[in-house]
């Protein structure tokens, strides 16, 4: 049999893992109180705070390791012990700034439209927090701790649906989906600063260039004042876009027979690669 093709898992996932492990540990043991002795020194834990911090108040253009170093006291060279380069620090603090807060209520499969719509909220409201999240680039599927656990909550929340487990991950990619891109277009700067002489501004701009021939439905539309009054994004806009994405998602499971399985499920077989109806079988 040929040798299993294995890919080598980027140094940013490596350490955002790492990091979301401490921060368990660490949350873990808080009542137990400060040890004593000296003051701890430099961790992963401390760059990733000081590097969100340093973004939150100037933006990641302003994040740089020395930037940090220099905010931590420490030398730059002493960053290198923990992390290797910006980008990985970059990946690291994305995560960390989505982590689900720790006192987040378990979903309730019995209310799951309130409990998805409530969750798309909070991590709608931390990109809002944190806007420079999306400006750090990202590819392939979701491998990060904090993204899976979000990702985990709204399974759950789906768990007692009749939708099947493919299309479960279906609406947690794209209830995730429509969460960022609607972040990032509240977060747009003409359109976050838009009042009512930008407004103006564009819509005279489109009354100049859009003709009833080419554009008719657009110049019908436009023709009442209520489409006109406004090129900003609001809470009501998000709103609504979620309601109909939960409205899609309550009639697959009503479309749907009950498949909803409470056994426990094991990850082992994904680092095989051997599918999970497979994995009591021997492979060679």
């Amino acid at each position: 049999m040929g040798e299993q093709h294995r890919t080598r898992t980027p140094a940013g996932i490596e350490l955002a893992w790492r990091a979301s492990s401490d921060a368990v540990h660490i949350r873990n043991h808080a009542a137990d109180g400060p040890k004593p002795g000296p003051r701890p020194g430099l961790t992963l834990e401390r760059i990733v705070t000081a590097a969100i911090d340093l973004a939150d108040s100037e933006g990641l253009t302003a994040v740089s390791l020395a930037r940090v170093a220099s905010t931590l006291g420490s030398a730059t060279t002493s960053l290198y012990r923990h992390v290797r380069s910006k980008e990985d620090l970059m990946v690291v603090m994305r995560d960390a700034a989505a982590a689900p807060p720790p006192d987040l209520r378990p979903p309730d499969p019995g209310r799951w439209r309130e409990s998805l719509a409530g969750i798309a909220w909070q991590i709608y409201d931390l990109y809002r927090r944190h806007p420079w999240v999306l400006q750090v680039p990202t590819s392939g599927p979701p491998s990060m701790p904090n993204e899976l656990l979000w990702g985990e909550h709204m399974l759950r929340a789906l768990s007692r649906t009749t939708l099947s487990s493919h299309d479960q991950l279906r609406a947690v990619t794209l209830i995730s989906g429509y969460v960022r891109e609607q972040a990032r277009l509240t977060l747009d700067p003409v359109i976050a600063d838009a009042g009512d002489a930008a407004a103006g501004d564009y819509f005279r701009f489109l009354g100049r260039v859009m003709t009833p021939d080419r554009f008719p439905m657009f110049c019908r539309l436009f023709g009442d004042q209520a489409s006109t009054g406004s090129i900003g994004y609001t809470a009501e806009d998000f709103q609504f876009g979620l309601d109909r994405i939960l409205a899609g998602l309550a009639e697959l499971d009503r479309d749907g027979h009950a498949r909803y399985d409470p056994a426990p499920v094991s990850c082992d077989h994904l680092q095989s690669g051997v599918p999970v109806e497979n994995a009591g079988e021997d492979h060679p």
